[in-house]
């Protein structure tokens, strides 16, 4: 009986600290707090706060030589904003046959064609997310940073 009460104890102890591991990494975060989102950026190269034309936040950062910038849309007087959106951009235009090129190919991050070479990745916080998921959403972006530079200077 005490191997048992043993066990069941240690079994109650190790799902604590499985839930208290768990506790942590849900944390809710309902809106893109800039000062989060920076800490982040930082952890996968240089970045800083900056300010986007309208006056709402916006980071500034190089992931693998490749400038990118984190735009904050819907924002209520340049904060409490409600989605985030990663993008990149090129002087030199590719067509709307090769932007679809790269959609057909790519899901996550979608190119546009126009005055010069764009990509963009949306992030929504509706419902709230988590650190962990914002921190994938940073790896998601720097793992396709390769295939964006690759189809640039293909084009």
């Amino acid at each position: 009986m005490r191997s048992f009460s043993l066990l069941l104890s240690t079994g109650l102890i190790l799902t604590g600290a499985v839930s208290v591991a768990f506790a942590e990494d849900v944390e809710i975060i309902m809106a893109p707090d800039p000062g989060v989102i920076l800490e982040i950026a930082k952890g996968y190269g240089s970045a800083k706060m900056d300010k986007d034309d309208g006056g709402d936040p916006m980071i500034s950062g190089r992931l693998q030589g490749m400038k990118y910038v984190v735009y904050f849309y819907g924002c209520e007087n340049h904060e409490k904003c409600k989605s985030l959106q990663f993008s990149s951009g090129y002087t030199d235009p590719f067509t709307a046959d090769q932007a679809n090129e790269w959609n057909k190919k790519y899901r996550w991050v979608k190119a546009f064609s126009g005055d010069g070479s764009n990509f963009k990745m949306d992030v929504m916080f509706r419902g709230g997310v988590t650190r962990s998921y914002l921190e994938e959403q940073f790896s998601n972006w720097d793992s396709m940073t390769s295939d964006i530079k690759e189809f640039v200077n293909e084009k």
